[in-house]
């Protein structure tokens, strides 16, 4: 089976002007010794973490906002904003102590009255926020002290507080919080080690080091410990054109590419000036769109291709090479070992094409053509799109790829009638009811009683043995209803320039960990 792949070769004379305007872009910041500059893919929408799911809209307001918790490298729960928390004997109130001294970037002392405004926004408007909170009270006692209040005890409190990978829970001034309700703010500022001093869109984006940082202590690890930059400026330049950011990081207009296109992956390594890193980044799933015409409803539709793929090539084109990618039947990580099960392990990727063409057969399919959408932004969606039409086509179903650009494909996906099939990466969530997928709201997805019982008891577990329990409940149904297909997890690879000394990742890069050498 052939695979097709994206490559983004342009002739020489297009490289000559590619290389030109790098030089233009890059020229300011390259020559500050202290500042670090990111080759960046699409940019994000926003940086507000309560209302905005794009994950680099998180992973970069972090070096802007912070939490009242956060993690350390072993992912275990370490202060943030709170130096310091009590649970009741009931665990149903939670006091938490804010650190003394703390100001906004616009120079405002940090309150209990801004940490509450920031919490009871994201409580009602992000999805963790409604999941895990639904219910719960936010009061300020006295200048230092949030107060939270459950109706039942939960096992996700502080995990879903802490977590920094999507609709992280961040604390701005009250007054912008309760003035921006559920659209994105338009102002950014928080208390974190950089604020923001430039945003020109579609091109650039300038963080410069807030010389009034108050910072958590103790020794870095992951997000938590010391967080004051080493750096004076971070500028990220937005470069959706994958090749772009390779030619930028090899004529040193970059300091660090983000992500890298797998397929520079060996001209990297050839490359002594430069170094290659990887973190755990997405899993990868084919969606059913089961509102547009029905026909993903039919349970045999839907096994059909499951059973009818195969995954292994499929993450092969998405990645090219295999020390970042992995089979993974699961609904949360391989790497979130809280959630480790071996349901569904041997039931995986079965191929087996004659039973998915009878399954087509019962389910009615009579050669209407079938949309799959995709998105060119994240390589790894696109190639498997790609990879996916054929397989298909081999089945004897009639597939058609449409490709958008992101805000694009957020658009026509939210228009049920537009579409049959989805690629979708899906980054890493604290616990499988924050799953986004498997959410009611999310457009296509599934309507099924006994997932919202699920869903719902596992929101409410008390202890984090309840909610094992019931994910094992939760990970049976997947494999029963198929509500998407699991093709596996991939790795985001990055590169950087030797004078790059130190770099950290979680989720992503920690920015302020980052040590350069003059």
């Amino acid at each position: 089976m052939m695979i097709y792949l994206t490559r983004f070769r342009r002739p020489l004379a297009a490289a000559a002007a590619l290389l030109m305007s790098l030089m233009l872009v890059g020229s300011l910041a390259a020559s500050e010794g202290d500042t670090l500059v990111v080759g960046y893919g699409p940019q994000p929408p926003s940086l507000d973490p309560h209302v905005t799911t794009v994950i680099p809209a998180n992973t970069l307001a972090r070096n802007i906002f912070e939490t009242l918790v956060t993690l350390d490298e072993d992912m275990k729960i370490q202060p943030g904003l709170a130096q310091s928390w009590s649970v009741s004997e009931d665990r149903r109130m939670y006091r938490f102590t804010l650190r003394q001294g703390v100001k906004f970037h616009n120079g405002q002392p940090l309150t209990a009255t801004d940490a509450v405004a920031s919490l009871e926004r994201w409580q009602r408007y992000s999805l963790p926020g409604k999941n895990v909170f639904q219910g719960s009270t936010w009061r300020a006692e006295g200048e230092q002290t949030v107060v939270l209040s459950l109706p039942t005890p939960r096992f996700n409190v502080l995990d879903t507080l802490a977590s920094g990978i999507a609709q992280s829970a961040v604390i701005m001034p009250a007054s912008i919080a309760t003035a921006a309700a559920e659209k994105p703010v338009t102002q950014y500022i928080g208390t974190g080690p950089f604020r923001l001093v430039d945003w020109q869109q579609d091109q650039m984006m300038e963080l410069q080091r807030y010389e009034g940082y108050t910072s958590f202590g103790g020794t870095q690890s992951g997000t938590a410990g010391d967080r004051t930059p080493a750096c004076s400026k971070i500028q990220i330049v937005f470069v959706k054109d994958e090749s772009t950011r390779t030619l930028g990081l090899s004529t040193g207009e970059y300091d660090v590419a983000n992500p890298l296109p797998y397929d520079s992956i060996t001209e990297v390594q050839e490359n002594d000036a430069l170094k290659l890193g990887s973190y755990a980044s997405t899993m990868l799933n084919l969606s059913f769109n089961q509102e547009k015409s029905g026909f993903f409803r039919d349970k045999r539709a839907r096994q059909a291709i499951n059973i009818g793929i195969d995954r292994l090539p499929i993450l092969a084109a998405a990645v090219i090479d295999q020390r970042f990618f992995r089979l993974n039947n699961h609904l949360m990580m391989r790497n979130q070992k809280q959630w480790t099960t071996e349901i569904g392990d041997t039931e995986f990727n079965p191929v087996d094409a004659s039973n998915a063409k009878r399954l087509l057969k019962e389910a009615g399919y009579d050669g209407r053509q079938l949309i799959l959408i995709t998105t060119r932004d994240y390589v790894e969606m696109y190639n498997s799109a790609i990879v996916i039409q054929q397989q298909l086509q081999n089945l004897g179903v009639n597939v058609k790829v449409e490709s958008y650009d992101w805000a694009t494909f957020v658009k026509v996906r939210a228009n049920k009638e537009a579409w049959d099939l989805m690629v979708l990466s899906v980054g890493p969530k604290s616990d499988p009811s924050q799953l986004v997928s498997l959410n009611k709201d999310f457009p296509g997805g599934p309507r099924d009683m006994q997932l919202e019982d699920i869903l719902a008891r596992i929101r409410k577990a008390a202890t984090m043995e309840d909610a094992q329990d019931l994910y094992r409940k939760l990970e049976a149904w997947n494999q029963s209803y198929v509500p998407s297909v699991r093709i596996g997890e991939v790795d985001y690879v990055f590169a950087m320039s030797k004078r790059v000394q130190s770099i950290q990742v979680q989720n992503d890069l920690i920015l302020w960990t980052t040590r350069l050498s003059y």
